[in-house]
């Protein structure tokens, strides 16, 4: 299963709130296949997403889209709204009316429905590569105008990206890793968010090892390993909101890895404001890296 692949089917399994879901399920079908009077369909490689987005349309208009199953080689899930009334019904359902190119400010109840509105475009028109052969994140659009609001919504969270216009609409897309971390993490994939930082510091880290091949590799061994665990850690308690929650004195350890992710724990010491012994620093961050551990068991 591709990186992508195992993406959405961990973007389909969030747990959504009652006040997100209609943001959710527009989301998806505004960015689907078709989305007018005439046709509401949604056509995608992955099962899973096929399925909630019925179960969704359904808790959220009761509609039962018609899902069905083609191709050989690699299977399409179709999910359509039959129904001219029921697609009536599901358009009328914003305040702004009929439109196919509105992004539905209204059903914006809290912040987090603006997160599931995006999390439903991505789901529906977005791709991420695996982060190993390429960073690159895109949502493709079936017109300049819809791609505009998107964009101009992303860039209100915090997420620019580049604009591409094609023949049959357009492309939206950045090959920054930090704003796909910002992606993952406001779309609620924190696994994939967590693997993007892990493979982000092993290519630094080779990288580095790289430009120092004339080193003692067996020293550059076990400092590059240390090197990850504890920017790793790190980069976790800083996403999740605990970094500036430690004691001052673990504080100060893990602000100056960050600051100086290649420093060997030596410079570190001398870089440091405080009097600290190679030892004593490296027992601070193995406090770090530990308690990364734990909440991870």
């Amino acid at each position: 299963m591709s990186f992508c692949a195992q993406l959405k089917n961990e973007l389909a399994s969030v747990k959504t709130q009652n006040c997100c879901k209609p943001a959710l399920a527009y989301g998806i079908m505004l960015f689907g296949r078709s989305f007018s009077v005439k046709k509401i369909s949604l056509q995608t490689a992955n099962e899973k997403v096929a399925r909630e987005y019925c179960n969704l349309v359904f808790e959220v208009y009761k509609i039962r889209p018609a899902l069905t199953c083609g191709g050989t080689l690699k299977p399409t899930y179709k999910a359509e709204i039959t129904s001219e009334a029921d697609r009536l019904k599901i358009l009328a359902a914003s305040d702004f009316g009929i439109s196919e190119n509105a992004v539905p400010r209204d059903l914006f109840i809290k912040d987090c429905c603006v997160h599931s509105f995006i999390r439903g475009a991505f789901l529906a028109c977005g791709n991420i590569n695996d982060p190993e052969k390429e960073y690159r994140a895109e949502f493709n659009l079936k017109n300049e105008k819809l791609a505009d609001e998107l964009a101009f919504l992303l860039a209100e969270n915090g997420i620019k990206l580049r604009k591409i216009l094609r023949k049959n609409g357009a492309l939206l897309y950045t090959k920054e890793s930090s704003a796909i971390e910002d992606l993952l993490t406001l779309m609620g994939a924190g696994k994939h968010t967590l693997s993007l930082i892990d493979t982000k510091i092993l290519k630094s880290i080779k990288n580095n090892i790289n430009r120092a091949r004339n080193c003692d590799s067996a020293n550059i061994s076990k400092t590059v390993e240390a090197s990850i665990k504890q920017r790793t850690a790190i980069d976790y308690l800083e996403k999740t909101d605990r970094l500036y929650s430690l004691p001052q004195e673990l504080l100060s350890a893990a602000l100056l890895r960050k600051e100086n992710p290649n420093a060997t724990l030596k410079e570190l010491c001398a870089l440091s404001l405080e009097s600290l012994t190679v030892s004593g620093l490296n027992h601070r961050l193995s406090k770090i890296v530990a308690l990364y551990e734990q909440l991870n068991k």
